[in-house]
């Protein structure tokens, strides 16, 4: 009797234990990314001489022999090849009295000015300098380049920065200042100033330096006691080596000699029997302790993230740009009262922000004084500077190798939202976009943050004018009453500027953009609100076209329906250039839910195309998500603001995460699992007391059918 009853006590405490186990299966091992595990630890690098050019004579003053070659710099080849020559200028340069000009009249030679400098294994340094280029027809092509050899000279890697060719005068390479890490064997490093093929390039003021680095710590608690083993890693690698550290006994880590970059570093904080906890917008400080802490949860990270992609049909009327007339004034009180909105500073568009104003007060001086009210004058001001001292992003990726290059900058808009490996951080696209005083800081974006910021400068100079989506509008109005708007793209006028000196496109030179604001904030891809800030990412919005045909129409019926159960946007039929169309426009973001919270309900929404005298909504939509078990509601959105005519549609999708989420049913009752982990004692404990009472009974009842027998 006394074995049996200890065999049933025993199988009750087994049972808790199984209980316990399986939780603990299900808890980290089975769900934990395995991105964040096996990250190498970050080199250590001095700090010394962060910031200092390694060049000699950058700016080729100097020629102390005489011999009319600048000091620390070489011509190569040597001799040069046939139709190539190389001078030391004192006619076009950008500073001081001299720069450094190669030319050449044979379309298959190149030639280059060369210095070479000593480098760390591993290191991160800033590459920049003046260049400016004539008559360079492709292929032929100038830019800086780096050679890293080994110690026995030889060639370990070569890197071409950004391309040019055509005409331009000297200007900086580049706003967004491109950062490459010396490979690990590497000893020196050859700093080119190339031309190949036909045409003239100078250069002047040229920079090679270790990036200025800081610090990130921290600590990393759960319900305020340390945690040790946490890893902490910034995602992305930043300039292809890992950074990261483990926590101590007190939950405290340190990330070493961090490059200086944009303040946009996306950390990370994991470990098994933990949510994966994300801080982003991380700004690394030269010289400085970057603090970054963490509060974990015990539990499991959400099993999937949440993608959606939206598609709208349109029909599009090919509409010529209006012209830009001349003699289009700025004049407030001339304005139709359905345009003076767009005079207005809103949280987004800083028209009143003090470097806002300031600098449109500079652009304004450089315009004549004649000219001062014209507007199509101040517009043009407007679009040049921007062109020529905002870069836009797509520097990373306008070299073979696209995103993947050298110099890849893991905090660098282009990256963090398209690049399908990045993540942005914010409540929404919103909140993670640079305000326009913000991008005049960071002097390097993505299109819808230079269209914001070129909108806040017209409204600066009583311009009206709306962001659209990567590009903008403005109002120019004529003195018999006429008006109209005119788009205008300075990322396009940023483009064609850096890569062949060319100004002009993207001014008035397109039709009506898809999307344009109606209500005060400008209009996005894509929009939603986390209560917690979370990691997010989006593919390029893309269109297919099709004929403006029945057949074109049923064909482009056929491919959204596709979409909507698919989730792929089939290839359209590009129709006649110049002919009536229909488009399919499609949007597609992701929504990383580590940092959701306890956030349960979520509403994703899209815009439809805007209407306009080019696009006419076709009467079709579809969307798609990798968990419709999730969506509980769909709806149409349209919002008016008069007096500004027109209107803007939303396309909402509202999802109920739950299912996405740390949590499963207990008793009817959701609970989070890792609460199933405190309560599997009691269960436990339960089951012993049950399986007791069970036995107590069936030795009673033995006890009295013995009596009973007996």
């Amino acid at each position: 009797m006394r074995t049996k009853i200890l065999c049933l006590i025993f199988l009750g405490l087994l049972a808790s234990s199984v209980l316990i186990s399986l939780i603990d299966i299900n808890q980290g091992t089975l769900v934990k990314d395995t991105r964040f595990s096996n990250q190498l630890p970050p080199l250590s690098i001095s700090s010394g001489g962060e910031g200092s050019n390694l060049v000699q004579n950058p700016g080729f003053e100097d020629d102390l022999n005489g011999d009319n070659v600048p000091d620390f710099w070489n011509p190569w080849p040597t001799p040069p090849p046939s139709g190539v020559a190389f001078a030391w200028d004192n006619i076009t340069y950008h500073s001081g009295a001299h720069s450094v000009r190669v030319e050449s009249t044979s379309s298959g030679s190149f030639g280059m000015w060369r210095q070479v400098v000593t480098v760390t294994a591993g290191a991160v340094y800033n590459f920049s300098g003046y260049v400016g280029f004539e008559g360079i027809t492709p292929p032929s092509r100038c830019n800086l380049q780096l050679v890293f050899r080994d110690t026995s000279g030889g060639v370990i890697n070569m890197v071409d920065f950004p391309f040019h060719d055509g005409t331009r005068e000297l200007a900086y390479d580049f706003p967004r200042e491109l950062k490459i890490r010396a490979p690990a064997s590497a000893v020196t490093a050859e700093i080119n100033l190339l031309l190949r093929g036909l045409g003239k390039a100078w250069f002047d003021n040229i920079f090679f330096g270790l990036a200025l680095t800081g610090n990130i710590s921290g600590t990393v608690t759960s319900e305020g006691a340390p945690v040790p083993g946490v890893i902490v890693s910034i995602w992305g690698d930043p300039w292809g080596m890992a950074y990261q550290a483990t926590t101590n006994e007190a939950g405290k880590y340190v990330i070493a000699s961090v490059p200086v970059a944009s303040p946009r570093y996306l950390l990370l904080a994991a470990k098994n029997g933990y949510k994966t906890k994300p801080v982003g917008d991380v700004d690394v400080i030269a010289g400085e302790e970057t603090m970054v802490d963490f509060e974990l949860e015990s539990g499991n990270d959400p099993i999937d993230d949440l993608r959606v992609k939206f598609g709208s049909l349109t029909y599009v009327v090919p509409v010529p740009p209006p012209g830009i007339p001349t003699d289009a004034v700025i004049n407030v009180s001339a304005y139709p009262e359905s345009v003076k909105p767009y005079l207005l500073p809103d949280e987004y568009i800083e028209s009143e922000h003090p470097a806002v104003k300031e600098l449109a007060m500079h652009i304004l001086e450089s315009v004549p004084p004649e000219n001062r009210t014209n507007a199509r004058e101040v517009a043009y001001a407007v679009y040049a500077w921007l062109s020529k001292n905002i870069e836009h992003d797509g520097v990373y990726i306008s070299v073979p190798g696209g995103l993947a290059n050298e110099y890849r900058d893991v905090t660098s808009g282009v990256w963090q939202t398209i690049s399908g490996e990045g993540w942005c951080w914010g409540h929404n696209f919103y909140d993670w976009a640079y305000r326009p005083s913000e991008t005049l800081e960071e002097k390097g974006v993505i299109c819808a943050e230079h269209a914001w910021l070129a909108t806040a400068l017209l409204r600066a100079l009583n311009i009206p004018a709306r962001a659209a989506v990567g590009a903008n509008q403005f109002w120019v109005q004529r003195p018999s009453g006429e008006g109209t708007w005119i788009s205008m793209s300075t990322t396009a006028g940023r483009t064609t500027y850096r890569e062949h000196g060319i100004l002009g496109p993207g001014f008035g030179t397109e039709s009506w953009p898809s999307f344009f604001a109606v209500a005060n904030r400008p209009v996005l891809h894509e929009d939603w609100y986390t209560e917690n800030r979370c990691m997010w990412r989006e593919v390029h919005p893309l269109a297919e076209n099709y004929e403006g045909t029945p057949s074109g129409l049923e064909q482009a019926i056929a491919d959204l329906e596709q979409f909507r159960l698919t989730g792929e946007a089939p290839h359209g039929v590009p129709p006649p250039p110049g002919t009536p169309s229909y488009m399919i426009h499609y949007s597609d973001v992701t929504i990383n839910l580590y940092n959701i919270g306890k956030q349960q309900i979520l509403d994703v929404r899209f815009p439809f195309v805007s209407e306009s005298e080019t696009h006419h909504y076709a009467g079709h939509e579809a969307y798609w998500t990798n968990h419709p078990e999730c969506v509980v509601r769909t709806w149409i959105e349209e919002v008016t603001n008069p007096p500004v005519e027109g209107r803007e549609r939303w396309f909402h999708i509202e999802f109920n995460l739950t299912a996405l989420l740390d949590i499963a049913p207990v008793g009817g009752i959701w609970l989070p699992v890792n609460k199933l982990e405190l309560l599997a004692p009691y269960i436990g404990l339960t089951i012993l007391l049950t399986l007791a009472v069970i036995t107590v009974a069936y030795v009673k009842k033995r006890k009295r059918d013995t009596e009973i027998n007996s």
